[in-house]
């Protein structure tokens, strides 16, 4: 049997394409809002929230899967684009999400990385969630730019 949860928010159209976000919990309420021509930019677009929530979650996941193995690499960082295009019927879509992580420490200091960047990203549900419409390129480096995981720049 699974576990499940809901997350909700509502969300109040304050102007034109300016909304504010309004979660369920103790969390800060959030503007959203379109860039120009449609919107002001008074908030983060639909499309860099979603960047940000792939982006945050990758970070937290290997956060979390280095603390499970009682390594010390912070403080994390991370870099992350999407490629908006049009589709076959010509409408704006997520075409691809790159996203680097970088570590705050060398490599060779620490342990079962191997096994830690193997399963971290089992544990991102957002990224999990939308890799399946929207390809992810992850490139995970050290504090000294090497290369860990992913393809070369």
């Amino acid at each position: 049997m699974s576990e499940s949860s809901f997350i909700r928010l509502s969300l109040q159209q304050q102007a034109d394409y300016r909304c504010l976000l309004q979660f369920d919990d103790a969390t800060p309420p959030l503007l959203a809002d379109e860039p120009p021509p449609l919107g002001q930019n008074a908030g983060p677009s639909p499309v860099q929230l979603l960047l940000s929530a792939v982006a945050n979650c990758l970070t937290d996941s290997l956060l979390f899967a280095l603390r499970k193995f009682k390594q010390q690499a912070e403080p994390l960082s991370c870099r992350a684009s999407a490629e908006v295009g049009r589709n076959a019927e010509n409408r704006l879509r997520v075409l691809a999400i790159e996203v680097e992580l970088q570590l705050g420490s060398p490599a060779e200091g620490l342990e079962h990385l191997g096994r830690i960047l193997d399963q971290f990203e089992g544990f991102c549900t957002v990224s999990q969630s939308v890799a399946g419409a929207i390809p992810i390129q992850l490139r995970v480096l050290d504090s000294q730019g090497q290369l860990l995981k992913g393809p070369k720049a």
